[in-house]
C-alpha cells in the first residue's frame, strides 16, 4: 500500500513538472527597457561586409533572450545593413546604423573605406625593348573577388635603375641591355613584369682614315663610327667589335683597335659587328721603315774589367726623336782599339789588356762611338790557409793567401800585404812566413786592395828540461829568509825566464819556499829548527809539470 502511494506521488510531480512547461512557452517575451549595439564604431571597405550585434535588456538590467532586434541605418547609398546586422559597403562615405527594439534604440557610427587590393597585375607581363626606347605600363589592382578596383595610385619601381628607370605613371625608359624587373604596388600587394632589354643593332660603320701611313714600331687608332639603319650615330658602349688585321706579319691589331706596325708591308685592318659579322668596315695600313737619323751607343764611358765581357748596344732614332727597333737593320759593330780589347758583330767587348779602348757603330750611315777603360776585375775576397796553427816560441809557421777576384776568379797577380797583431811575440815575411819570439797568441792578416783575410798562430813556450842549484844544501838561522839561486834551462841548455816554479817541502812546519816571477830566485823561509827538503818543479800553462825537479836540503838552526 505503501509503496503504490510513492508511485502515485512520483506520477503526480512528473505532470506538475510538465505543466509548468507548457505554461513557461505560453509566456509573453519582455519588453526592451533599453538596447545597445556592438561595435559602437566600426570601418568596412567598399563591397566588403561587417557585422554589428543588437542586445535588448529588460528594466533589471537582463538581457532579453529571443527579443528580435531591427536594423536601419541613415544612409543607404553609403552602406546598407540586413536583419541579422551585416553591414555592407557600398561606396566611400559615412552612415548610421540603428540598432531598435520596443521603441528603444542604438546606433553605431560606419565609415566606408576604398576597396582594399588584393591582387595587382602588370601588362605586359613580359616583352623585349630596345635601349633608349620607351615603354608604357599600366596595372591593374583588383579585390578579394576578382572584381577590378578603379581609381587605384600605384608605386612603380625597377630592379634595376641602370638598366631601366620607370616614373611614377609606369612609363619605363630602357637604358642598358640586361634583364631588369619593373614592379607596380598598392595597398602593399605587387605585381611585376619582366622586361629584355637589346642593343639597337648596327645598320653600317667606318673607320676613319680608310688609309694610313705607319712607320715600323709605330702605333695608331683609326676612329670608328656606328650607325642604325636610319643612319643615326650610335654609342659604342657594350658593343661587342672584333678586329683583326689580314697580315699580322706587317701590323697586328688589339681587341680595342689599336694598330701595331710590325714590319714593312701592306695589311687591311677590318671592325666587325660581333652579332653580325656583315656589318663591317676597313681600313688600309702601310708599314714603311724609319729613317735612321742618329746612333747612340750604350753605356758611355763605362769601366770594363780585364777578362769580364760587356755587351754594348744602340739606340736609332728618327727625325722626330723616336725610337726606331733594331729588328731589319743593317748595323755594323767596330773596334778602333784591337789592342785594348776584341768588338764582336753584335757589340760583345772583350777586354784583352788594361788601357783606354773604343768601340764604334755604322747604322745605314750613321755612326757613334763610346770610349771605356779597362782595369783588373777588383779582389772580393782573401783567404789564409791555414786558419789556425800552432808553433814553439822561436820557430816559424808558413801562411798561404788565396786572392779571389769578384768574378769568383782565383788571380795570383794581386798585391799582398802581410801584418801580425803583435810584433814582439812575431813577425811575417812578405812572403807569409812568420818568425816567432815569444809565447801567446797572435792574428796574422793578408791584405790585398782593401780586402783581408786572418788566420790566428799560437805560439808555446819551450818546455824547461832541467833546473839548476847553486848548491843541494842550504842553511838558515830559525825565524829568518834566504834566497837559493835557480836556473832554469832547456833541451838545448838554453836558459828560460819567466815561467811558472813551484817549490814544495816535505816538511813545510820546518821550512818552507816560492819562486819569483823572473824564475831565477827560490825565497826559503825557517820556522822550525829541523831539516826539510824542498822540490823545485816548473809547470806548463796547463799545470803540468814540465822538465826534471830539483832538490834541496834546508837546515833551520837556533839563531845565536
Amino acid at each position: 500500500m505503501a509503496f503504490s502511494r510513492r508511485i502515485v506521488t512520483i506520477a503526480t510531480l512528473f505532470a506538475a513538472l510538465g505543466g509548468l512547461s507548457a505554461c513557461d512557452a505560453l509566456k509573453k517575451v519582455k519588453d526592451a527597457c533599453s538596447v545597445t549595439i556592438a561595435p559602437r564604431d566600426l570601418t568596412v571597405p567598399v563591397n566588403a561586409t561587417t557585422t554589428v550585434i543588437g542586445t535588448a535588456f529588460d528594466c533589471d538590467g537582463n538581457s532579453i533572450k529571443g527579443k528580435t532586434i531591427k536594423f536601419s541605418g541613415t544612409n543607404p547609398t553609403v552602406a546598407s545593413v540586413t536583419d541579422a546586422g551585416v553591414i555592407v559597403g557600398l561606396t566611400v562615405g559615412t552612415a548610421v546604423i540603428t540598432a531598435s527594439a520596443n521603441g528603444k534604440t542604438a546606433d553605431a557610427n560606419v565609415t566606408v573605406t576604398p576597396e582594399k587590393v588584393s591582387t595587382v597585375t602588370v601588362s605586359p607581363t613580359t616583352r623585349t625593348l630596345r635601349r633608349s626606347n620607351s615603354l608604357q605600363m599600366s596595372a591593374v589592382g583588383k579585390n578579394n573577388q576578382g572584381v577590378v578596383i578603379n581609381g587605384i595610385t600605384f608605386q612603380w619601381a625597377s630592379s634595376n635603375s641602370s638598366l631601366a628607370s620607370v616614373d611614377n605613371t609606369g612609363r619605363v625608359l630602357a637604358l642598358a641591355p640586361g634583364a631588369v624587373t619593373i614592379t607596380a604596388t598598392s595597398d602593399g600587394q605587387t605585381g611585376s613584369s619582366l622586361l629584355t632589354i637589346t642593343e639597337v643593332p648596327i645598320g653600317s660603320c667606318t673607320l676613319t682614315p680608310s688609309t694610313q701611313k705607319i712607320t715600323v714600331t709605330g702605333q695608331a687608332a683609326p676612329a670608328l663610327v656606328l650607325k642604325d639603319t636610319a643612319n643615326n650615330v650610335l654609342s659604342q658602349t657594350g658593343r661587342a667589335i672584333t678586329w683583326s688585321s689580314d697580315n699580322n706579319l706587317v701590323a697586328t691589331v688589339s681587341t680595342n683597335g689599336v694598330i701595331t706596325a710590325i714590319k714593312a708591308g701592306t695589311a687591311i685592318v677590318t671592325a666587325a659587328d660581333q652579332t653580325n659579322p656583315a656589318i663591317s668596315c676597313i681600313t688600309s695600313v702601310e708599314v714603311v721603315l724609319a729613317r735612321i737619323v742618329s746612333a747612340n751607343i750604350s753605356p758611355v764611358g763605362a769601366g770594363l774589367r780585364l777578362g769580364a765581357q760587356r755587351q754594348y748596344t744602340v739606340a736609332l732614332l728618327d727625325s722626330n726623336s723616336q725610337a726606331i727597333s733594331p729588328v731589319g737593320r743593317t748595323i755594323t759593330w767596330r773596334n778602333p782599339t784591337p789592342s785594348i780589347a776584341i768588338v764582336s758583330t753584335t757589340g760583345l767587348v772583350t777586354p784583352t789588356a788594361i788601357g783606354a779602348g773604343k768601340v764604334a757603330v755604322l747604322a745605314e750611315g750613321v755612326v757613334d762611338t763610346a770610349t771605356f777603360t779597362v782595369t783588373r776585375i777588383p779582389v772580393i775576397k782573401v783567404e789564409l790557409s791555414p786558419l789556425q796553427r800552432t808553433v814553439v816560441e822561436g820557430g816559424t809557421a808558413q801562411f798561404t793567401a788565396t786572392v779571389t777576384d769578384s768574378a769568383n776568379n782565383v788571380v795570383t797577380d794581386r798585391l799582398i800585404e802581410w801584418q801580425t797583431s803583435d810584433i814582439t811575440k812575431g813577425q811575417v815575411s812578405t812572403t807569409g812566413l812568420v818568425s816567432t819570439f815569444a809565447p801567446g797568441q797572435i792574428t796574422v792578416t793578408a791584405i790585398s786592395e782593401s780586402r783581408s783575410g786572418t788566420a790566428t798562430l799560437i805560439i808555446t813556450q819551450v818546455p824547461v828540461d832541467t833546473i839548476l842549484l847553486q848548491s843541494a844544501t842550504f842553511t838558515l838561522a830559525r825565524f829568518t829568509n834566504g834566497a837559493i839561486s835557480i836556473d832554469l834551462r832547456d833541451a838545448a841548455n838554453r836558459q828560460l825566464r819567466n815561467r811558472t816554479v813551484i817549490v814544495t817541502s816535505d816538511q813545510p812546519s820546518i821550512a818552507s819556499g816560492s819562486a819569483n816571477a823572473s824564475a831565477t830566485t827560490v825565497t826559503v823561509s825557517g820556522t822550525t829548527v829541523g831539516s826539510a827538503t824542498l822540490t823545485i818543479q816548473a809547470v806548463n800553462s796547463n799545470g803540468q809539470n814540465e822538465g826534471k825537479p830539483s832538490k834541496v836540503v834546508v837546515t833551520v838552526t837556533t839563531p845565536p
